[in-house]
């Protein structure tokens, strides 16, 4: 008999197929994933809030912040019940919520001592989940997808003045805001194309700047088309963070995502994204005033990245990664 496999997920209806299709980025790039290994495996597949009366193994997605009380108490009580009843319980950990003190971290804690196998999509977030909090279930590290095909860099600027991409989630817009005040000199005359949600105009339009900045912005609603599209009418991507906040632990994904399109990025260097150093500018290091001046001078960093390095987040790698946890 196939074995069963269940996606604990507020998503609700639809097939494992559907979960590539949404708004949330750990459903699309984390278990829409694993849904496609477990039915490579021949496993039967259910996902939603409601589970089969047994399952063998039971994937837990992102909670959520909504009605976070109850949620929180129903799945904990499917989560214990299966794994009472012999089920490997597999919690996909991708945002570090146990260090943020916040509405979801009393679910994760339960979770995580829960857990048969923590899936988190950075090295150090299992560093922190081990060395910090003393998790002693096995902890795989298993990349973000990246959704686009390599794009070759540009030669020449789009337009007569560079013009920057910056998406993400709103979560992030504080990040941009204190770059743009930070680096008001640097991006003059410049345009930086937003790819995200009204939120996050919101925040910038809320933001104290030290003086009004010059940076032309103009703003486009997320989704993945849009990302990909508006790449092409950009010379570069700003990725600014803090390595001093939580999001420090934040996955590779939107630098991968920016160096797959084509665009030379200046980040924040996050652990995550060390072990690409050699492909994108450090916010603050000595290229940075390069980077924004002229964009297009040294592309050869991101033909290696899409030569040597993009392979490793493609769906057959990751589906392969996934197959050897869930068989």
């Amino acid at each position: 008999m196939a074995a069963t496999t269940h996606i604990l997920t507020p998503v609700s209806g639809g097939s494992p197929s559907d979960l590539r299709h949404s708004t949330q980025a750990s459903v699309r790039l984390r278990l829409a994933v694993a849904a496609t290994a477990a039915q490579e495996l021949g496993q039967n597949i259910s996902l939603g809030e409601q589970c089969p009366g047994q399952v063998d193994r039971l994937i837990v997605g992102k909670i959520g912040i909504n009605n976070i009380q109850n949620r929180q108490r129903l799945w904990l009580s499917k989560i214990e019940r299966h794994k009472q009843a012999g089920a490997r319980i597999f919690l996909d950990y991708t945002d570090h919520h146990l260090s943020n003190n916040l509405e979801m971290t009393g679910f994760y804690h339960a979770a995580c001592a829960l857990a048969d196998v923590i899936c988190v999509p950075t090295s150090a977030l299992k560093v922190s989940l081990i060395e910090d909090f003393g998790i002693q279930c096995k902890i795989e590290v298993v990349p973000d997808l990246l959704e686009y095909e390599p794009v070759k860099p540009k030669k020449e600027l789009v337009g007569p003045a560079p013009a920057g991409l910056w998406f993400g989630h709103f979560t992030n817009a504080t990040f941009l805001a204190q770059f743009i005040d930070s680096h008001l000199h640097g991006l003059t005359g410049h345009t930086l194309n937003i790819v995200s949600s009204s939120q996050t105009l919101a925040i910038l339009k809320a933001h104290k700047f030290s003086q009004p900045p010059t940076v032309r912005v103009k703003a486009f609603p997320w989704s993945v088309q849009a990302v990909g599209q508006v790449a092409q009418i950009s010379d570069y991507c700003v990725i600014p963070s803090d390595c001093d906040s939580p999001k420090r632990y934040a996955s590779n994904n939107r630098l991968v995502t920016a160096l797959a399109l084509g665009l030379p990025t200046l980040a924040t260097p996050l652990p995550s994204y060390n072990k690409f150093s050699d492909h994108f500018t450090s916010i603050g290091s000595t290229g940075e005033f390069q980077l924004l001046t002229n964009p297009v001078a040294n592309t050869e960093a991101i033909g290696k990245f899409q030569t040597n390095r993009m392979a490793a987040f493609a769906l057959p790698e990751l589906v392969k990664h996934w197959r050897s946890l869930l068989g």
